[in-house]
């Protein structure tokens, strides 16, 4: 029997370590380095290095031996080579080295124009390798004319989507309820449509491109057979570019009038102006209006320099007068207010002056009061003062702008603006957007607002449900200006009469917009504050600014931020959190963070293989039994330090990695970079989607590590790289999204405002280039 367990037990033992999870030994996670390959060049290799020595060094016009030039402009030593390469023969399976050599023969040509339409020739009549195939289509596809007459047609195809969709929308919209409503849809479309042109430009965004893609051509060539043609679109779209600048001048000129700017104006007016000089026979009508924004500007500018010269004139005044000017200054500066010494000064002055009034002596007692910091009573004396009728008493208008003066009177500036944002809220609750501005402003407003009256009638019926679903959408910060005052009284009078007020009324508001850590600050200058309540709003401050972690890319901006968590909420649960995450910050430290992912090693299985890192294939076998590589793969630490990050006995992808860090020789290390460089670049040429964002940190590195030169660690924070190697799946999910063969979207809505429901198709208007800003 005794036996009997003993052999149930060794059984048990030796299947249990065959169904535990091994990890695999740190000395088989890289394979040896693979000896270099002999290698003896073929008659082919050979031709093409004479090819490629060929392009390098030949001039862009070459000459033959006799003298003559070559009729297409190819060099005759790169002619030479190609032909030597076609006659070498070669086999089928290179016939992609025959469409390169043909392609380096197409870029040495002395015309950009030739090259273009050889690369046509080349990718029509051949079907090359996807990494050349993706080069002769973006050489092709950067024909500066065959650009700009895709720009012009954009144009009009957005134009087309427009009057599309103008018409599709309301129809489809009342398929489903009957077209009762139909004729009422329409005509508001319609009416829209139209009304819609008012904020076109002279020269659209797409024919602006259009103009500089012909002007750049023209400059690189200027005797071609198109340069007739282009020049007269050229000319054409000038005069249309000058419309648009100058209109937009023009406008802003008519703002700036309205908001009494008008040095601003005649800026904006004298702009326009001069745009307009360069085609004077053009736009007549436009030069005239600039014309009288440009007159009036000048006018109301006159007028406002007289009022200020005669403001700041100063009057004769006698010798007494200036003595007791300079003793009433210094009074107001030495002595408190109120006192019997400071009332002797002030009546001392009004004999002195000989003009003796009631409204100086307030006017140099709120002065004195609010010096000193008592602004409630200073303000109520100069509100008093600023009452009276200005042609009774010169310093009403005096004490009118120090009432008026947001910073000698924060608190009454907090009070106007916080009315102000009461009604501001009250309408952006009932009418939305449409209380700042209407969809088309440079339409008259009357008409604008007459065009969407039946949208901001709908818009004001369904307020309450647009109350009901805030919470969720989100409203804007209404309150901000007067926070801003409230912020500016506590600075001027952090003892003032309204300070406790006010710092009630900025917690609630900085409570309402989750913002801890200044909520935290307000609660200190609040007596009697709960200190339970105190303590929460510890914690989420600390999270909050935790939060912000994970945004900062450089390693001393965390632990930066991390130790000011932890020293100044040492006592929070957060803030011991900052502390462990400052110190494993501190512990995981280095020069590079360049992390390369089990899936683009899966996808790229020349960086895994032996030409790059050569990872044991045992830890992308999927099998944990033999160990495993984690999903986070491999990381590059700098200097010549890899670390491979396996996935933990017992622990499966969720859970945190094992590291292990080898130090890997120059060799291997150049490997790896070019290894990178290679696969980054071959996806990029086949797919788009697949090239990774700049990041010139680890360009840096990598060059450093092809050269061998990693030995001098950059430990500078500036110097780290934390880009991530993604596959294609992580970057995009399982099924990259990609746009329908149709021209347009089939599209089901319903409206709450005029009770429809209705599917329609909506024309996709064609795409903005990415360099379209800098034609805004």
């Amino acid at each position: 029997m005794l036996v009997l367990v003993f052999v149930l037990a060794g059984l048990t033992s030796l299947s249990s370590g065959c169904l535990a999870r091994r990890s695999i030994v740190v000395d088989d996670l890289l394979e040896p380095l693979a000896p270099p390959r002999p290698w003896l060049p073929a008659p082919a290799d050979l031709a093409a290095a004479r090819l490629a020595r060929a392009a390098l060094v030949a001039n862009s016009v070459d000459e033959t031996d006799d003298g003559a030039t070559l009729d297409d402009g190819a060099p005759a030593a790169v002619e030479k080579a190609l032909g030597e390469l076609e006659k070498v023969g070669l086999p089928d399976d290179q016939e992609n080295l025959r469409l390169l050599a043909i392609d380096l023969r197409n870029a040495t040509l002395d015309d950009p124009i030739r090259d273009r339409e050889a690369s046509r020739k080349l990718r029509q009549r051949h079907d090359p390798d996807p990494r050349l195939r993706g080069r002769l289509d973006d050489l092709i596809a950067a024909d500066p004319l065959a650009q700009a007459n895709r720009r012009e047609f954009d144009g009009w195809h957005r134009l087309w989507a427009r009057t599309f969709n103008t018409v599709s929308e309301p129809l489809g919209s009342s398929i489903i309820t009957g077209f009762v409503l139909a004729p009422y849809q329409l005509a508001n479309s319609v009416i829209h449509y139209l009304a819609d042109f008012s904020n076109d430009e002279p020269l659209s965004l797409t024919d602006r491109q259009a103009l500089a893609l012909r002007r750049d051509f023209l400059r690189a060539h200027p005797d071609t057979e198109s340069t007739a043609i282009l020049e007269k679109k050229i000319e054409r779209d000038s005069i249309r570019l000058v419309e648009t600048l100058a209109l937009r001048r023009t406008r802003s000129a008519e703002a700036a009038l309205d908001a009494d700017e008008s040095g601003l104006a005649l800026h904006h007016a004298k702009a326009a102006r001069t745009l307009l000089a360069r085609y004077p026979e053009e736009n007549r009508r436009l030069q005239k209006r600039a014309a009288r924004l440009e007159d009036r500007a000048r006018r109301m500018r006159t007028s406002e320099t007289r009022r200020r010269l005669r403001s700041l004139e100063a009057s004769p005044g006698r010798d007494e007068s200036r003595a007791a000017e300079t003793r009433m200054s210094r009074a107001l500066l030495v002595l408190p207010p109120g006192s019997d010494e400071l009332e002797a000064e002030i009546s001392r002055y009004e004999r002195a002056v000989g003009k003796p009034g009631q409204g100086r002596s307030e006017f140099l007692r709120a002065l004195s009061q609010h010096e000193v910091g008592f602004d409630s009573p200073a303000i109520d004396r100069l509100t008093r003062l600023a009452s009276r009728n200005p042609a009774n008493e010169p310093m009403a208008r005096h004490a009118r702008a120090l009432v008026e003066n947001d910073w000698q009177n924060p608190y009454g500036a907090f009070e106007r603006l916080e009315r102000s944002a009461v009604r501001r809220e009250l309408a952006w609750r009932l009418a939305g957007e449409w209380v700042r501005r209407t969809r088309y402003p440079n339409l008259p407003t009357p008409i604008a607002y007459l065009v969407d009256a039946p949208t901001i009638a709908i818009t004001i019926l369904l307020a309450p449900l647009r109350a009901l679903t805030a919470p969720w959408t989100g409203a804007p910060d209404f309150r901000r200006a007067p926070a801003l005052a409230a912020y500016r009284y506590l600075a001027r009078f952090p003892d003032g009469v309204h300070q406790r007020e006010l710092v009630e009324w900025l917690f609630d508001y900085e409570s309402d917009r989750e913002r801890w850590g200044r909520a935290l600050r307000l609660a200190d200058l609040m007596p009697r504050f709960d200190p339970e309540e105190r303590r929460k709003l510890v914690e989420k401050t600390a999270e909050a600014r935790l939060a912000r972690i994970d945004g900062l890319d450089r390693r001393d901006n965390r632990a930066s931020l991390l130790q000011g968590i932890a020293r100044e909420f040492p006592d929070s649960e957060k803030g011991r959190e900052a502390g462990l995450r400052a110190r494993a910050e501190r512990e995981d430290a280095s020069p590079q963070h360049i992390r390369i992912t089990r899936s683009f090693l899966i996808e790229n299985p020349k960086v895994a293989g032996r030409e790059g890192i050569g990872l044991n294939p045992r830890l992308l076998n999927g099998d944990p039994g033999d160990g495993e590589l984690h999903p986070d793969g491999v990381l590059l630490r700098g200097g010549r330090v890899l670390e491979v990050l396996l996935i933990a006995d017992g622990s499966d992808d969720e859970d945190p990695p094992e590291a292990r860090q080898r130090k890997i020789s120059k060799t291997r290390l150049a490997r790896i970079a070019a290894s990178l460089d290679d696969v980054v670049r071959r996806n990029g040429m086949i797919d788009t989607g697949a090239r990774h964002r700049p990041d010139a940190s680890r360009d840096v590195y990598l060059e450093r590590a092809n050269l061998g030169l990693t030995e001098d660690v950059d430990a500078r924070p500036t110097a780290e790289s934390g880009f991530v190697y993604r596959s294609l799946r992580e970057r995009y999910g399982i099924v990259r999204g990609r746009d329908s063969i149709l021209p347009f979207d089939l599209v089901f809505r319903g409206s709450l405002g005029d009770f429809t429901l209705g599917a329609f198709p909506r024309w996709r208007p064609p795409r903005e280039t990415p360099d379209a800003f800098l034609y805004r």
